[in-house]
């Protein structure tokens, strides 16, 4: 009984010890900003990242990971503002990320 239990907690910690397994990869960075697309929470909760992109355009950019920029697009007339796509400024080869958990790989 005794040894069933220390098996038990083993397992539970070996499981809940808040370690990725996981290697980022570019091509999970690429699905989680596609994720976005079509959404609207990216220009309600960051407004202070907007920028003009383009005379129909806003860009909300961000550097995460760090050494990786990126922005998300919005049209400018739109309401709600929604992403409509996503583009690296610089730094691609710092933009790597891991699935989100509960994702089929």
């Amino acid at each position: 009984m005794k040894l069933k239990n220390i098996v038990l907690i083993v397992t539970i910690l070996s499981l809940f010890n808040g370690c990725y397994s996981k290697i980022p990869s570019y091509e999970a960075f690429v699905y989680n900003n596609n994720w976005n697309i079509g959404k609207s929470h990216i220009p309600k909760l960051n407004q202070k990242f907007r920028e003009i992109y383009s005379e129909d355009k806003y860009i909300y950019r961000f550097e995460k990971p760090k050494g990786c920029y990126y922005g998300y697009l919005t049209n400018r007339d739109d309401k709600p503002e929604k992403v409509i796509g996503w583009i690296i400024i610089s730094g691609e080869e710092f933009c790597k990320d891991i699935r989100a958990i509960g994702e089929i790989i």
